[in-house]
């Protein structure tokens, strides 16, 4: 009889712990399958929010592909978008309220500006961020927790003296530039300047304005072309340069105009129209790549938003793409940098990405041109 009850309590004692067992396991499994969180932070509202808007739903693209094909390991991936507002507090802000939900990494931001001022805060947390369109010289050969997808834009300002130098004649330049995006756009022109006149060439005027609602567009244009330059140069979004164009085309000038990759979005030809005809550009992005993953994600992305991608969109597909490499190898989280770092290149939408030690980008530059309405590569 005390066998038995021995016995019964054991079976009973066995049963308890294989309930308990078979409950922490499904609860282990439902916490395994829970969505990976991937932050985005751009500008979403304002005459800047053009970069934001597309490289955000370039991200969305991405998202709703590596979805579909069963996301990651079983789980899911889900992106919580936040708006930068092109302000440094609400950058931080939004940042952190991302680490608070517990993302695994950042897409982000869109601008130099932005960047730099979020990146204490990243490197503090060491939290992965990758920036499809940031390019300034300062975050240049740092280890750290930032990625992009663009090269340093050192390169793309000394090909630009050249071309304007050489090629097109340019002896005299004035140079227009937007301080709300001060590293990118200060850094911008200190390159060129040193590249062109290292050449013989010389910029004859500066002029800085911060975009806002007040700038002074008409004043702006009156300025640039007092001193008679050969040609004119933008470093500024495309609303802005959009606008002085416009205010050039009332006073008849007619020499060449340069603009930034910055501005070669679609608001550009929106707001521009006939005006902004002829600006050339360098740019790491070709509207008419044959590469056959990019025309699969411009056919996606046109019948999703209504329109072609540019490079925001496109850059920032490659950024979700570059996590999502990372994320099937790594352990866990913590070894994001680790598994991004040994990515020395991955296919990209238009061809072979290759990512030097630093987390920089290293790809094509490609000449462009707006004709017609629309912007024409002319090559590279």
């Amino acid at each position: 009889m005390q066998k038995q009850t021995v016995n019964r309590k054991n079976f009973f004692v066995f049963n308890l712990f294989l309930s308990f067992t078979i409950m922490l396991l499904g609860l282990l499994a439902c916490e395994n399958k829970k969505p990976i969180k991937v932050g985005f932070s751009g500008c979403l509202t304002g005459k800047l929010s053009d970069l934001g808007i597309s490289g955000r739903n370039g991200a969305l693209i991405a998202v709703e592909e590596i979805n579909a094909s069963g996301g990651i390991k079983g789980r899911s991936i889900e992106l919580i978008v936040k708006d930068d507002k092109h302000d440094a507090q609400t950058a931080i802000r939004a940042d952190q309220e991302l680490i608070d939900e517990g993302v695994a990494a950042i897409i982000g931001h869109m601008t130099s500006a932005m960047s730099i001022a979020a990146l204490p805060l990243i490197n503090k947390n060491k939290i992965v961020m990758i920036s499809p369109t940031t390019s300034t010289n300062k975050l240049t050969g740092i280890d750290d927790y930032f990625f992009r997808m663009l090269m340093p834009n050192r390169r793309q300002t000394d090909k630009f003296a050249r071309y304007a130098f050489h090629k097109m004649g340019i002896k005299t330049l004035t140079f227009l530039y937007d301080l709300s995006n001060k590293t990118y756009t200060e850094g911008w022109y200190r390159n060129f300047k040193s590249e062109f006149e290292k050449m013989g060439g010389k910029i004859i005027q500066a002029i800085s304005f911060t975009s806002g609602q007040n700038v002074d567009y008409l004043g702006i244009t009156q300025s640039a072309i007092k001193t008679d330059p050969d040609a004119m140069l933008f470093v500024s979004g495309a609303i802005d340069t959009a606008m002085i164009c416009q205010q050039l085309k009332k006073m008849a000038y007619n020499r060449p105009i340069f603009a930034a990759g910055w501005s070669r979005t679609d608001e550009l030809i929106k707001h521009g129209g006939s005006a902004v005809e002829g600006i050339s550009f360098f740019t790491y992005f070709d509207k008419r790549s044959k590469n056959k993953r990019y025309i699969e994600f411009r056919s996606k992305f046109k019948e999703r938003f209504g329109k072609d991608p540019d490079l925001a969109a496109v850059h920032s597909f490659e950024a979700i793409q570059l996590l999502i490499n990372a994320l099937r190898s790594a352990e866990s989280f913590v070894y994001l940098k680790r598994h991004i770092q040994k990515q020395k290149t991955f296919k990209g939408l238009q061809g072979i990405i290759e990512m030097d030690r630093y987390g920089d980008a290293i790809r094509k530059i490609f000449l462009v041109r707006v004709e017609n309405g629309k912007f024409v590569t002319i090559g590279d």
